[in-house]
């Protein structure tokens, strides 16, 4: 008879972790923000290893056109929240990995308590808010974290550990790249095993992070392309005057603005308001699907904002939310009234 036991004979016969290195990764507690093209190898291979607990926060829902990078789910739960549907997937794999999930967004009211409470912080999001945010969190909390990004064939990896040797995002960015400018996943498309490959990576340093083993790309980027299997690592020091593990940058967490957002059964609700829809969409995406109301794709109306009137209200729109929302943030603070419209079109019911 087989034993559903976990066994992890193969691992514990490196000789760089052996019995007392996976009681380590037992007592290990990793917070992981975001379950989908990164999160699926991250939370497959982390629960295989046997860490001790893993923490998923999510919430965005299972959709079709998600399953090609993230094969932890099935097309039968689409419409589901990733992140039950990831914990119920690990507990298959791995039912001696405690999973605690929430789904809600990872934001400035509960990310310092969440990375807190987590000996490592992964950072497998989708948007540039997201990742700073998570840095920021840590570098606030003292704690390390593990952040890649995945466009198109390409992707790139940094490791930020509270020690003089790791440089945080904000030594390198010191102000957070505006969400849509460079498209995401939805935007810009992706090879379906692109985000799987970083993802693995991931999970390497954060198990090299966990057992204190090999080098974890200290003061390094790691840039992988996968169209010609080319990898560069860039030298990425600490901003002059910047002492670990304070920041000279970084005093808190910037507040979310929920009333940026909002949801709507239709557009037609935002102009029985008197709002004037703008959507910020690429002209492919406009020609796919149509809406009423003028059309500025966000680079356009970002360079050059004087050319809106200032007098009414504008709904913000493009595919998933995130475009719309991030160039809200910046139409607010040059004083224009204007609402976000959540989720995007993908999220719409109704007509429109």
């Amino acid at each position: 008879m087989v034993s559903m036991d976990p066994d992890y004979s193969r691992q514990v016969a490196l000789k760089d972790i052996g019995a007392a290195g996976q009681e380590k990764l037992a007592r290990s507690r990793v917070l992981v923000v975001g379950a989908g093209g990164l999160g699926s190898p991250v939370l497959q291979y982390l629960a295989g290893a046997g860490v001790g607990l893993l923490c998923i926060v999510d919430d965005d829902s299972l959709a079709p056109s998600n399953l090609h990078r993230q094969p932890l789910y099935e097309l039968a739960d689409a419409g589901k929240a990733k992140a039950e549907l990831a914990g119920t997937a690990l507990a298959k794999i791995n039912p001696g990995v405690r999973v605690e999930t929430h789904c809600e967004r990872f934001g400035a009211a509960n990310a310092r308590a969440l990375v807190s409470d987590h000996d490592l912080v992964i950072d497998c999001s989708d948007n540039f808010r997201t990742k700073f945010l998570i840095n920021d969190a840590a570098v606030l909390e003292h704690k390390p974290a593990v952040f890649a990004s995945v466009y198109q064939y390409e992707g790139q990896i940094q490791v930020y550990k509270p020690q003089a040797g790791h440089a945080c995002l904000r030594c390198l960015w010191p102000d957070a790249t505006i969400d849509g400018l460079v498209g995401n996943c939805a935007e810009a498309g992706v090879l379906g095993p692109v985000p799987g490959a970083l993802g693995a990576m991931q999970a390497i340093l954060a198990l090299e992070i966990l057992l204190d083993i090999g080098a974890q790309l200290a003061g390094e980027l790691l840039l992988v392309d996968f169209l010609n299997f080319s990898t560069l690592k860039l030298r990425a020091p600490r901003r002059k005057g910047c002492g670990a593990p304070a920041c000279c940058l970084i005093q808190g967490l910037d507040a979310d603005d929920a009333t940026l957002e909002i949801e709507l059964r239709s557009l037609d609700e935002a102009l029985t308001r008197g709002w004037q829809i703008l959507d910020l969409r690429s002209a492919e995406e406009v020609a796919a699907r149509t809406i009423e109301g003028s059309h500025m794709p966000m680079a356009d109306l970002l360079a050059n904002t004087a050319s809106l009137p200032a007098g009414p209200t504008y709904l913000l729109v493009c595919a998933t939310g995130k475009r719309s929302l991030a160039a809200a943030r910046e139409l607010r603070k040059a004083g224009f009234s204007v609402r976000s419209l959540a989720g995007g079109l993908a999220r719409l019911h109704g007509s429109g």
